[in-house]
């Protein structure tokens, strides 16, 4: 037998001859050589490419941009603050201090006479925006304009005065503005615009007289604790600002007030009396160092500037100065030295640490806003625990503006943190407006252990509704957390009752007094009457053809 011939056939690329088998295609090229082309695909050559090229910003875009900026520099404060302090860590707050303060740069052109009072925490930036940045920015746009600037110290008001000053010799202000100093009249105490305009420096009960104001700065006119305690000081504060500061307005001027409270009586607190009392209307903008409600931008104990002081900041700073000046510097909420109805001796504090939670019976009470014609009324609800000695400790308190809906939420979220024995409301709340939906949200959470009390007011006007607890803490047998957020607003209310603009907060606990002295000692079984739940129900098992009205 002769040996099999397998035909040959020539690779057009690499010339070779290889068995018709290496061939799978019409192509005529070998296997080889497409593996070989295979590979090629599998890893592409590398492709030179050039480097990109960034051109330069161009002398008419930096010129363009330098244009934006002074203009932006020239129509709003903060920008300028910015541009002239390039590390200024702006928060929400700044920018609605910068935007009110334009608004009362407009009005003080416009000759309207505007009052502006801003509370602000130690260090949170007060003077730099209000006391440097803004008299600077403000003379820019109204060269002629007269600042007089004061402060507890003629020092500190000069060094107010200089920074100013140091700012309109800035090269970036002159190609901003047009406004010059006037080379004659450049001293710290007193210095002039080429226009007419200048600054005036001097000390809360210095001599300013003889000089005019289109814009009169008061920062911070008490300089501590011990000055703000001398009614002599507060007194001859009053005086200086009646008799002089005033009388120094141009018509139609500003009255700018930038302060750390300190007191209740001090030159914020009698401006704000003599309002009461058909004075000076004032914008008034108080910015707490915790939020002590749901704001606009922020949310309940959430701290006015965390990048400078957080929460936890702000809390080791509450435990340090106490609930007083917690309460003043930091809140802005000073309270009085004593009260009428409540004196402060009766205001008894106690650590979280220092009570036993689990041995304790507790009862909550709410004082609803509804049917109250204020719109800007609260409604609260508030906790108590009663230990074994009888002794009453306030553990929770909620306060805000709420809806209906929300606060039949706030209502139970409440008692599940608690489970309270007793939710005492006043009688008739909770049948005019909130009784069939929160029958709804009672069932349908399940919360079907809440006991809620009808409350009668009877005759009784708040004040007399007030004894009770008034008898319980001349007894030192009421205490408030030393550390809560919400423990200075109460304690302020307390002491400004029975006169204050809020009594909310001594509703809820006037309340609680009341329950406590009628059926309450931590030894008793509450004994459970019928509730406006129970009558619901009773409503609800009657015949369909049964009326309501005829129950």
């Amino acid at each position: 037998m002769s040996e099999l011939q397998i035909p040959q056939v020539l690779c057009i690329r690499c010339k070779s001859l290889h068995s018709e088998t290496l061939f799978s295609g019409r192509d005529r090229l070998c296997v080889y050589c497409k593996a070989d082309d295979a590979e090629r695909l599998a890893t592409p050559a590398a492709v030179e490419t050039e480097p990109e090229i960034v051109e330069e910003e161009s002398v008419e875009d930096k010129a363009r941009a330098e244009l934006a900026l002074r203009f932006l520099t020239r129509k709003r404060l903060l920008p300028f603050v910015e541009r002239f302090n390039p590390d200024y860590q702006a928060g929400w707050v700044h920018k609605d201090v910068c935007q009110r303060l334009e608004k009362f740069s407009r009005m003080v052109v416009e000759k309207q006479s505007p009052r502006l009072m801003l509370f602000l925490p130690p260090r949170h930036g007060k003077s730099t925006l209000a006391s440097i940045a803004f008299p600077a920015w403000h003379l820019g746009r109204n060269p002629a304009h007269e600042f007089i600037s004061c402060s507890y110290s003629g020092s500190l008001a000069m060094g107010f005065s200089r920074k100013v000053r140091g700012l309109l010799r800035e090269p970036s202000y002159k190609t901003a503005f047009k406004t010059r100093l006037d080379p004659e009249s450049q001293s710290a105490e007193a210095w002039l615009t080429t226009n007419g305009g200048g600054f005036v420096a001097a000390g809360v009960g210095g001599g300013i007289t003889g000089k005019g104001a289109h814009v009169l700065v008061i920062d911070d006119p008490v300089k501590n604790r011990e000055d703000a305690e001398s009614q002599n000081n507060r007194d001859a504060n009053w005086d200086w600002y009646t008799s002089t500061a005033y009388t120094r307005l141009a018509p139609g001027g500003g009255v700018l007030v930038i302060l750390t409270r300190w007191h209740d009586d001090d030159l914020a607190g009698r401006l704000l009396k003599a309002t009461a009392e058909g004075g000076d209307e004032w914008e008034v903008v108080r910015y707490p160092a915790l939020a002590e409600e749901e704001e606009e931008f922020r949310n309940y104990g959430e701290a006015l500037h965390p990048e400078r002081y957080d929460e936890p900041s702000l809390d080791r700073i509450r435990k340090a100065v106490g609930p007083r000046d917690w309460s003043a510097l930091y809140q802005q909420n000073p309270v009085a030295d004593d009260g009428d109805y409540f004196t402060r001796d009766m205001i008894q504090y106690f650590e979280e640490d220092d009570i036993d939670l689990d041995e304790m019976r507790f009862y909550a009470a709410w004082d609803l806003a509804i049917g109250k014609k204020d719109r800007n009324d609260y409604s609260v609800g508030m906790v108590i625990g009663v230990d074994a000695y009888d002794r009453l400790f306030v553990v929770d308190v909620v306060r805000g503006r709420f809806d209906g809906f929300e606060l039949v939420e706030q209502i139970l979220d409440l008692y599940e943190v608690w489970k309270p024995s007793i939710i005492g409301i006043e009688k008739g709340h909770i049948e005019m407006a909130l009784g069939p939906f929160l029958e709804k949200r009672v069932r349908e959470r399940g919360l079907y252990e809440a006991y809620f009390k009808d409350l009668k007011t009877g005759r009784r006007d708040k004040e007399a509704r007030a004894r009770a607890i008034q008898g319980r803490m001349q007894q030192g047998m009421v205490f408030v957390p030393k550390n809560q957020i919400w423990t200075g607003p109460l304690v302020a209310e307390l002491l400004r009752f029975p006169n204050g603009i809020h009594d909310d907060q001594v509703d809820a606990l006037a309340w609680l007094g009341l329950m406590m002295t009628e059926f309450a000692t931590y030894q008793t079984t509450v004994v459970k009457e019928p509730s406006w739940r129970d009558r619901i129900d009773h409503l609800f098992k009657t015949p369909r053809n049964k009326s309501a009205m005829s129950a």
